[in-house]
């Protein structure tokens, strides 16, 4: 496996668990794509192989799924049973597997408590839940889709979040054009983050914080171009980089490939964009 291919991070954690974090596999979109006559074989099985290779090459003893584990929103027996295939694959290789809740999983509590595991937990999609990790920072891990609860960013120094699924388009030597996963990283001042999103002064918590948004996990999945998320004001996509108001701190958003190849800022990469249209990221593949 190329390291090209990771879309995840790991975190160490203060008891000592390695955590793989990954964001929206969306298992059963091939149920969904079956309905519209693409048909092509069940990929849960992939998908859950990646997650164990993953696993095995970065020595994570927990995995964090964050939000849209199942992609059709509502639950059917073909999607119900490609995610079971997809946990039943991976449980049995960690010590926890915690699954937040996205905008694509309803009636998820239903599927897990029809073959319940007890290292499988299920968080709410408002909740999200922390992690502190090895070095003394709070990670808040949640979807995106939904504000956390507001004494838990107030605890937080770093949001990890997903559903957005991040990408970009490069060009390789050879001129070949082609969307790539990315993994973003927003750096915002709390106070400010935390008043747009609470509409209230949230007390002595300024100064800075990340935000990591990982990619889509599922390789079937078509991410989203960053020039249609950060440079703009994505109400509609029901996103709290929405409350970051990204558009005005371009220079503040770094963008790395899945190997933690640094692209540059999205000031930058805008200017690049600008002078060389959409293909113009150049990227040395061979």
């Amino acid at each position: 496996m190329s390291v090209e291919e990771f879309r995840g991070i790991t975190v160490d954690s203060e008891d000592g668990e390695r955590w793989l974090l990954i964001a929206d596999t969306h298992v059963g979109l091939e149920v969904e794509l079956g309905k519209k006559g693409v048909r092509i074989p069940s990929q849960s099985a992939r998908i859950a192989q990646l997650v164990l290779d993953f696993a095995e090459r970065t020595g994570a003893t927990s995995l964090a799924i964050l939000g849209d584990v199942k992609h059709e929103i509502a639950s059917i027996v073909e999607s119900a049973r490609e995610v079971r295939e997809f946990l039943n694959r991976i449980s049995s290789r960690f010590n926890k597997v915690v699954l937040v809740k996205g905008n694509h999983d309803g009636n998820l509590d239903l599927i897990l408590s029809s073959d319940a595991k007890p290292n499988v937990y299920l968080i709410d999609s408002r909740g999200g839940f922390i992690i502190r990790s090895r070095d003394g920072k709070n990670l808040l891990l949640l979807h995106g889709n939904s504000k956390p609860r507001i004494e838990d960013f107030m605890n937080a120094d770093v949001i990890i979040m997903g559903h957005t699924h991040p990408a970009i388009l490069i060009q390789d030597v050879t001129g070949y054009v082609m969307r790539a996963p990315v993994i973003v990283k927003v750096r915002v001042d709390k106070s400010v983050f935390g008043k747009n999103m609470y509409n209230t002064e949230i007390g002595a918590t300024g100064g800075p914080m990340n935000i990591i948004v990982l990619p889509t996990f599922n390789p079937l999945t078509v991410g989203m171009d960053v020039f249609e998320i950060f440079p703009k004001d994505l109400v509609e996509v029901e996103t709290i980089l929405h409350y970051a108001r990204t558009w005005e701190i371009l220079s503040n958003i770094e963008v790395y490939l899945t190997d933690m190849t640094y692209l540059g800022t999205m000031d930058v990469l805008a200017r690049i964009r600008e002078e060389f249209g959409e293909g113009g990221y150049d990227v040395n593949w061979l």
